[in-house]
Formats: C-alpha cells, sequence, structure tokens
C-alpha cells in the first residue's frame, strides 16, 4: 500500500494505492470533524475495485489542497505497478449501490 499526505490550512489529504483492495483511495479532513479521532469527511476507495484508476480522486484531493504536485498521478501509477492488485477474496461482500 501507498500512501500520500498533503496539507492545504486545515485541510488533510491522503491519497495512495491499496493492492488488497485493488483500489486507490482518497481520505480528507476538512477540519470541521468533531474530534481527532473521528474519521476522515471523505473516504473514496474503501471497497474492492471501487477506484481502478487515480484521476477522479485526484481531482477531489485538488478541491482541498489545490496545490497537489503534478506529478502526483504519475507516482500513484508507479505505486500501482509496484504493488499489483491482489485478486479478489471469495466471499468478499459489495457495498450497497
Amino acid at each position: 500500500m501507498s500512501r500520500h499526505d498533503f496539507e492545504n490550512g486545515p485541510a488533510r489529504v491522503s491519497i495512495g494505492w491499496d493492492a488488497p483492495l485493488a483500489s486507490f483511495f482518497l481520505q480528507v479532513w476538512t477540519g470541521e470533524e468533531q474530534d481527532e479521532d473521528d474519521g476522515p469527511s471523505i473516504w473514496l476507495g474503501a471497497f474492492y475495485g471501487e477506484a481502478p484508476i487515480p484521476d477522479p480522486l485526484i481531482v477531489v484531493a485538488r478541491r482541498h489542497v489545490p496545490d497537489l504536485p503534478a506529478t502526483l498521478h504519475r507516482q500513484l501509477t508507479i505505486d500501482q505497478l509496484a504493488a499489483p492488485a491482489r485478486p479478489r477474496r471469495p466471499g468478499l461482500i459489495d457495498p450497497p449501490r
């Protein structure tokens, strides 16, 4: 799994690749959470295969941290190639759609 963390004022963003879930992920803390133990305000890529490409997550992340590195897409792709997706485990439950 890879994880890249960025901040912009009170907003914090974590974005990366999760091979066991075969998904890129994004977590955003806006600074409006009630306390430090609260989960992120936005959490994408928490289910198997939910985000197979990083582009939509980068778009959402830039809304909170506009100055993300221009090389982020490239780095996430390298992360994915370095740790290929793992096969889906039998019996894994899909989220409701």
